[in-house]
């Protein structure tokens, strides 16, 4: 078995045997890395940036005005990012004659981290930290269980993301400290907050989904009015009847469920549609997500105007519809760790913020950067080290960014340093 060793032995390989096989010379394998990685991250960001500006309903001319600096910046951090861990590996290589564990793989990443984050904006170097950091835990959770440090926690991910949505939700509901724009736009998108809406065109098909739920809500809420006298409570400001607003919220859960999916696969497959009809024909796992999404939203709402009937309404009251509704994450389909993983690390993000907000604490100096690097480094160590712990999506993603350079790496050379890590490749 693959286990990465904290104080290995050493061994003169050079890199060229390692990282760039089809190139002897650092330099060329160097630029013919830039190049590659560059054509990649353009894609990888085109499709990142522009799928949001659609969704809002903004037109194709003026979403591509508005998303070109930042597919332009974006895409020079992730091309720098790359060639600078590569261009780090060969330098540290050369520097020491030998290689170690730490060396192969999480000291390059942590200096092409250190080298490229400032190049993006500070808005979107939390959105990377947070996520690099969900995959930080994610791999040294598999690590826990694969040297039986820990057992696996059955059940862990309901449970975790039930807590992470109590917290996102309260901090949404109260305002108190603001999550992220992408974030807070599609809490309001899933729940139906009309005042917190932007108003606007909306693209075609998204228009033709809402006038069609708009229009069965409006005759089932008419039922409600007529015959009985069960409307809304005077804390609730939505315009429904409480159980209208719940089957609007749930349908809306619902449409939004099946868009995210496929954008989602859109993005991780580069731009790639034939990979969003592959998700298609996979009913099972879409109507098990965009069943979650609804029954979360709606039973999240539906708390909300229960509590809102009771004296004991308070400002806690959306934490505890955020719990209540969370476990309804039973319904996503495995593996649903991760998802769980990047909700726990949103709502840390939160608390941190909030702490420091209050003078609880002192803001760590250069915090976000210093939480990507880490993260960084532990992820990329595990994908090159102890590639079976690593999760599946991402190990495409970097088969894809690398032009399959990834999965080529010659892991029988690591073995020197490692413990049977190309067995445990294959496998």
């Amino acid at each position: 078995t693959a286990k990465s060793m904290f104080v290995p032995p050493v061994y003169g390989l050079p890199c060229s045997s390692l990282w760039h096989a089809d190139f002897a010379r650092c330099d060329v394998a160097g630029l013919h890395f830039l190049s590659v990685c560059s054509v990649k991250a353009v894609k990888i960001y085109t499709a990142l940036y522009l799928l949001p500006q659609l969704l809002r309903h903004k037109s194709c001319l003026e979403s591509i005005k508005q998303t070109f600096p930042d597919v332009l910046r974006s895409s020079v951090f992730l091309t720098c990012h790359c060639f600078v861990t590569c261009a780090a590996h060969c330098v540290i290589r050369r520097l020491l004659g030998q290689y170690r564990a730490i060396t192969v793989a999480a000291v390059p990443a942590a200096v092409g981290s250190l080298v490229s984050l400032p190049i993006e904006k500070y808005s979107r170097q939390e959105i990377l930290a947070i996520y690099m950091a969900s995959l930080a835990l994610e791999c040294l959770y598999e690590m826990a269980v694969y040297r039986d440090l820990i057992p696996p926690i059955k059940g862990g991910e309901v449970a975790l993301f039930a807590a992470s949505s109590a917290v996102l939700t309260y901090f949404h509901r109260n305002r108190e400290v603001k999550i992220n724009d992408t974030m807070d736009w599609l809490m309001t998108k899933l729940l139906c907050c009309p005042a917190r809406q932007t108003t606007g065109n909306q693209a075609h098909i998204t228009r033709i989904a809402t006038r069609a739920r708009e229009y069965l809500v409006g005759m089932f809420d008419a039922l409600i009015r007529k015959h009985t006298s069960y409307g809304r409570s005077e804390k609730c400001t939505h315009e429904l009847t409480c159980v209208g607003h719940v089957v609007n919220t749930g349908l809306n859960g619902l449409v939004w469920g099946t868009i995210i999916q496929m954008c989602l696969r859109l993005l991780s497959s580069g731009g790639s549609l034939r990979q969003v009809f592959r998700l298609l024909r996979k009913s099972g796992e879409v109507a098990r997500v965009s069943s979650f999404v609804a029954a979360y939203t709606a039973g999240l709402v539906a708390v909300e105007c229960a509590c809102n009937r009771t004296p004991a309404s308070t400002n806690l009251t959306p934490a505890l519809a955020g719990l209540v509704s969370g476990l309804s994450f039973a319904i996503v389909p495995e593996p649903s760790g991760p998802i769980a993983l990047y909700f726990f690390c949103r709502a840390f993000q939160c608390i941190y913020k909030k702490l420091i907000q209050d003078e609880v604490i002192g803001e760590i100096p250069c915090d976000v950067l210093l939480l990507f690097t880490v993260s960084t480094a532990i992820t990329i160590h595990t994908g090159v080290c102890e590639p079976h712990l690593m999760r599946p999506s991402y190990t495409a993603f970097l088969n894809y960014l690398t032009d399959d350079r990834y999965r080529k790496l010659d892991r029988k050379l690591i073995n020197v340093v490692m413990k049977n890590v190309d067995k445990a490749a294959k496998s």
